[in-house]
């Protein structure tokens, strides 16, 4: 829910206003009518939200009047208001119970799709239409406002400050690249009429609550305003009418006003002792095995999770069928239910029967895994309500290749198909024979959606790896789980597809065989007689050649290596390497000596630098932007090449055709932190873990990820990915996207290639193209509790054929079990 990004976007200006000026514009704010939507509205928003890229709720294909009635009708629209100049509608706010991502309980709104047109910015205009819809939330009994922003939109967050809004999670941005803020005013306001109704005028209405914030708390970012009252994180805030201060403690997820006051002129009182906050139990789960594959029920909001034993994360996760629309389902958080667990064994597979009740009525869930096919069989038991049921499916092979119908691609948000997630209602609607499918080659896994039918299911896919599929009660339909070696062993006579931003490369004849590149943390043993083939494991330091050696640049001590033909320079109060050069030609993109915002990164000051995040497969969060964490005292040790911090550490070697990052972190020594540190697990983490796997168990609490960050000096993405055995993918599409894999080749801005491979099982790397640069993130988990290490070597090709032959995969020799029948 954000205005103009500007930094994200470039402004698509429609030619019916080219003639307006900033003084017009000015003017005719006081013209424009905030008002209910109707329906006669949904063509003109599809057409506003069309003509600018920087909508908030933007899809890289066009809308029309069907698709905003269904969003709309999806998401549990509360209230939902237009502005509108000259009959023209030129800006949106709504409010929402669900938006797809989330839902929020019964008193709670989401606030999304509040869009001005540049036409109307500047203005009045957006504080009458939160008055607006302020004023239609209050008699609803709508306490808290949640919404998401990117920290780098710097047009909205002062807006955001004055609706009271506080960081609900951590200050960087998410995968989706947001923030998320919550607003609890209108509780405060209801509180404040009801206790002190005789100190309130009547004329006063406060229908514009954030108006009457004390001036420090509008001041205040939304990372500031949580404080630590007897030892629990409280958001603290007051309201100012006639002379009247009514302040408040809250608590900031909930809003549970845990201490007020009215002080009509003698001062706040001393801060309360404020009981400690009840810890939430954590929801039961169910589980079962079968081979390597490992089914986990969620007894707390119905969720179904996949894990394999050789997998990162969940293959792949379930949400609880929900009737509608509204579709009130969230596949990052969804709401808490009352469910009934029984176990269910029978010749067919073993599994659960989860029930929930609907007045008179109760939907109903089997689940039973055998031979590798998880069934699923939905349906209602007594006067049920019409409809089909929602799920939504979340793939977990962010590696893979997705298959719809025959045909196979790179799967990557942005890629392909449209990236829907901000307005699910465009997803790209699937034929019953489409799957879809994904297979990772370089694990072996696959996996396919197999449906009954279009007259039984209906399917839409809102990104690469995310399904909404409609089924009608009764219906049965299932999830394969299988290994394969070749596309034709997931579906039948597969081929790559054609799309705009791919073009494959197939395998290129070679007079003498290339060495193993080994992905697996074994030693290199092939030959290394080809001077484009890095010898990625088996480097020897090389400190008495190549020292370190202070110096000052833009009037700051950093220190410099020279190795070869390379230059690199630290900056340890930047955290990283703000400039490595190969051969007189930067390799790096750096913006150093200053600090800026680099895609939804606010605070940029190295070309490559390490971290720590939590799982990159949380659903809530997922992996980050490199973003803000704990501050560093980092301190360098020349004789090592070593940067040092008490909760992290890393190293850099120099070698023939580039270097070698190695971090490391001591074991976990208590919770998880908050602030863009090792997130706490997928759930909040019970401790109880599956047996097996790499460090993914679905419920352990710590585990995190070791993360380096690399900004290449590629100002326009184009990368060389894997694909099936003997193929690569050229990627060079427009536009922002990601893409997940284990190894690739990104394009310089002087035309060489850099190449990246993880070294171990279960280490991936996410390329990222934004609007600022390519971004990598080179990703190792971090097990729980335990030290952790890795090791990442980053090569630098002169052409395009070399990085092909070290990308290009081999066909495994080794099946990788599923428990499916061969």
């Amino acid at each position: 829910m954000a205005p103009s990004e500007h930094r994200e976007h470039r402004e698509l200006t429609p030619a019916a206003n080219a003639g307006k000026t900033a003084a017009n514009t000015a003017s005719s704010a006081d013209a424009v009518v905030v008002r209910p939507y109707a329906d006669t509205d949904a063509a003109a928003i599809a057409e506003l939200y069309n003509r600018h890229r920087d909508a908030p709720n933007f899809v890289a294909t066009r809308l029309d009047a069907a698709t905003v009635r269904t969003e709309l009708a999806e998401r549990g629209t509360v209230v939902f208001l237009v502005a509108e100049l000259d009959g023209e509608v030129l800006g949106t706010v709504g409010m929402f119970r669900g938006t797809g991502h989330r839902v929020v309980g019964p008193r709670e709104v989401i606030g999304d799709m509040f869009f001005l047109s540049p036409w109307i910015r500047g203005g009045a205009v957006a504080g009458r239409m939160f008055s607006e819809a302020f004023v239609a939330l209050m008699p609803l009994g709508v306490g808290t406002i949640r919404l998401t922003v990117s920290p780098v939109n710097d047009r909205a967050l002062p807006l955001y400050r004055q609706l009271g809004c506080a960081l609900a999670g951590p200050a960087g941005a998410g995968e989706d690249g947001n923030i998320e803020l919550v607003s609890h005013l209108p509780r405060l306001v209801a509180r404040m009429q009801r206790d002190y109704a005789h100190l309130i005028p009547a004329s006063r209405r406060m229908t514009a609550g954030w108006r009457y914030q004390a001036d420090g708390d509008t001041e205040r970012p939304p990372d500031e305003r949580v404080e630590t009252v007897s030892g629990r994180r409280v958001l603290r805030t007051a309201l100012v009418l006639d002379g009247l201060v009514f302040r408040a403690l809250l608590e900031p997820e909930t809003g549970e006003i845990l201490h007020a006051e009215a002080d009509t002129g003698a001062g706040p009182g001393p801060d309360p002792v404020l009981p400690p906050a009840a810890a939430a139990p954590a929801a039961a789960t169910s589980r079962l095995r079968e081979g390597p594959l490992v089914v986990v029920l969620d007894h707390g909001d119905g969720s179904v999770r996949v894990h394999h034993d050789r997998h990162v994360g969940p293959v792949l996760t379930q949400t609880w069928p929900v009737p509608g629309p509204p579709y009130l389902t969230g596949w990052r958080r969804a709401p808490r239910r009352e469910l009934r667990v029984e176990p269910v064994e029978r010749a067919s597979g073993r599994g659960w029967r989860v029930a929930e009740r609907y007045g008179e009525a109760t939907l109903v869930r089997e689940t039973e895994l055998t031979g590798g096919l998880l069934r699923q069989r939905v349906y209602w038991q007594g006067p049920a309500p019409a409809g089909r049921l929602r799920t939504m499916l979340v793939g977990g092979l962010r590696s893979g290749l997705l298959f719809t119908g025959d045909q196979y691609v790179p799967a990557g948000r942005g890629l392909f198909p449209v990236d829907a997630i901000e307005f699910g209602a465009a997803g790209a609607v699937l034929g019953p024979d489409d799957g879809p499918g994904w297979w990772d080659p370089g694990t072996s896994l696959a996996m396919r959606v197999l449906r009954p039918g279009s007259e039984s299911t209906s399917a839409r896919l809102i990104a690469e790896s995310l399904l909404a599929l409609d089924v009608v009660p009764g219906t049965e339909y299932g999830i394969e789980f299988s290994t394969a070696q070749r596309p034709g062993d997931v579906v039948p006579g597969a081929s790559a597809a054609s799309a705009p931003g791919y073009r494959v490369r197939t395998l290129i004849p070679r007079q003498h065989p290339d060495p193993v590149v080994p992905i697996s943390g074994t030693e290199n043993t092939g030959s290394n007689e080809n001077a484009d083939i890095p010898d990625s494991t088996g480097r020897e330091r090389d400190f008495a050649a190549a020292r370190w050696s202070p110096a000052q640049v833009a009037r700051r001590p950093v220190h410099r290596l020279k190795h070869g033909g390379a230059e690199i320079l630290l900056d340890p109060a930047a955290g990283g390497l703000i400039s490595w050069r190969d051969k007189g030609k930067p390799v790096l993109a750096t913006p150093f000596p200053r600090s800026r915002a680099f895609a939804r990164n606010t605070a940029w000051r190295a070309g490559l630098w390490t971290g720590r995040h939590g799982p990159r497969e949380d659903p809530r969060r997922g992996m980050g932007w490199g973003g803000p964490e704990p501050e560093r005292a980092w301190r360098f040790d020349p004789a090592e090449g070593r940067l040092v911090a008490p909760d992290l550490a890393w190293s850099i070697e120099p070698g023939a055709d580039g270097i070698r990052i190695t971090a490391e972190a001591p074991g976990a020594t208590g919770a998880g932190e908050p602030d863009g540190g090792l997130d706490g697990g997928l759930d909040g983490g019970s401790g109880d873990n599956l047996d097996g796997g790499l460090g993914n168990e679905p419920d352990s609490g710590l585990d995190g990820e070791l993360v380096v960050w690399v900004t290449p000096a590629a100002k326009s993405a184009a990368a060389l990915v894997p694909g099936a055995p003997g193929e690569t993918w050229l990627l060079d599409k427009s536009g922002p996207w990601q893409r997940w894999c284990d190894r690739l080749a990104v394009r310089l801005d002087d035309g060489r290639w850099l190449y990246v491979a993880a070294d171990r099982p279960g280490a991936e790397i996410l390329l990222r193209a934004t609007p600022s640069g390519v971004l990598l993130a080179l990703v190792t988990r971090h097990p729980a509790g335990q030290p952790g290490t890795a090791a990442w070597p980053l090569t630098v090709l002169d052409d395009a054929d070399a990085a092909h032959r070290l990308l290009v995969p081999a066909p495994r020799t080794e099946l990788v079990p599923t428990g499916a029948a061969s």
